[in-house]
């Protein structure tokens, strides 16, 4: 299985690395900065338990140099979001899933429950941006369960927690679902949420306060019905 990670920071620096220990697939980085020097440099590196998990990485700033992915796990900010769909067409055959690793309510959070005319959530993606450059297709629901931090770039340091909830976003069961999980499970990282609530960590997203890692918390009534909280109990 070809994965790639974009975004590899704190929390796709430790699915990277994670998963390129284990051998068991071919990880790739879309990258920039610092961060892309770091790896074409030293690899993937993750502190954890005492000890320094490294593995080698291609990395590039440009997703035509890596090609159509089976697996495409997105770990940036939500801010960037839009600007990194624009982007991620080279990455996206027919196939490939898009696991958004990416704690908060996501713009996918009304497909497969409402009607196509309503999906858009206008406070999340209002545009449509972000929908259009990740077709729903190819998204596979995902909450984040880990505390990680990037002492430099390229290097990330564990502190607690390790799991990711993975799900198709309309809660059914879905052989793509089965073998992600299986790909990370070597790795002890998910746990599976296949149906009625369980839409890809929809239990956890639907929660009344999701704390998101920049120490932001959303609330997800506010973003799925465009008003405020104020005053509720």
């Amino acid at each position: 299985m070809k994965v790639c990670i974009v975004g590899a920071g704190a929390i796709g620096g430790f699915i990277g690395a994670r998963l390129a220990a284990t051998g068991a697939c071919s990880v790739s980085a879309l990258a920039r900065g610092a961060t892309l020097a770091a790896l074409q440099s030293h690899g993937w590196r993750l502190r954890q338990d005492g000890r320094l998990v490294q593995a080698p990485v291609t990395a590039s700033d440009r997703a035509e140099a890596l090609g159509p992915q089976d697996l495409v796990v997105i770990a940036v900010k939500g801010p960037a979001l839009a600007a990194v769909a624009d982007g991620l067409a080279p990455l996206l055959g027919p196939d490939t899933a898009v696991l958004p690793a990416m704690n908060g309510v996501p713009w996918w959070f009304a497909h497969g429950i409402l009607p196509p005319e309503q999906v858009t959530l206008s406070t999340i993606d209002p545009d449509g941006r972000i929908a259009r450059g990740i077709p729903a297709a190819h998204v596979v629901g995902c909450v984040v369960h880990a505390s990680t931090s990037t002492p430099e770039p390229g290097l990330v340091q564990h502190h607690m927690g390790g799991g990711l909830i993975i799900g198709e976003p309309d809660g059914t069961a879905s052989a793509r679902v089965e073998r992600i999980a299986a790909l990370l499970a070597q790795e002890q990282l998910a746990h599976i949420g296949i149906g009625p609530g369980q839409r890809g960590g929809g239990d956890a997203i639907t929660a009344p306060i999701v704390v998101v890692p920049v120490g932001q918390a959303v609330d997800p009534a506010s973003a799925t019905t465009s008003g405020t909280s104020s005053g509720a109990t």
